[in-house]
């Protein structure tokens, strides 16, 4: 969780540099120079636009993935799958949806339920 929130603060500066940026490529004046020192490339404003939406886009999805991982951190998903579940139903679920079963099952599941794997999209059980 520590390395998604550097992340999202790195991405979120990165949007702060970009913002500066276009608002002078909109006033025709070059970029300022990087961390480095080194003078950044000259981009226009459209191209300055698109990629403050790209990095507000990435910002969203490691959020989502942070929130996704928060709530389901007390829950072994993996386990009810094992042990509670006939996997000719999650098998039957999932050709009736065209999932990949290897969505839903590791290889050594997928070796372990083979006798499953051969059931009808229809099957009920």
């Amino acid at each position: 969780m520590t390395r998604l929130n550097e992340k999202i603060s790195e991405l979120r500066d990165i949007v702060k540099e970009l913002k500066i940026d276009l608002d002078r490529a909109k006033k025709g004046k070059p970029p300022l120079k990087d961390a480095d020192g080194k003078r950044k490339r000259n981009l226009t404003p459209e191209a300055l636009e698109k990629k403050i939406s790209q990095t507000n886009a990435k910002i969203e999805k490691i959020e989502r993935d942070m929130k996704t991982k928060e709530d389901l951190k007390t829950v072994a998903l993996g386990t009810s799958k094992i042990n509670y579940l006939d996997p000719r139903i999650t098998v039957a679920w999932c050709k009736r949806h065209e999932v990949p079963i290897e969505k839903i099952f590791n290889k050594s599941l997928l070796a372990k339920f083979a006798w499953a794997m051969d059931v009808d999209p229809d099957f009920r059980f």
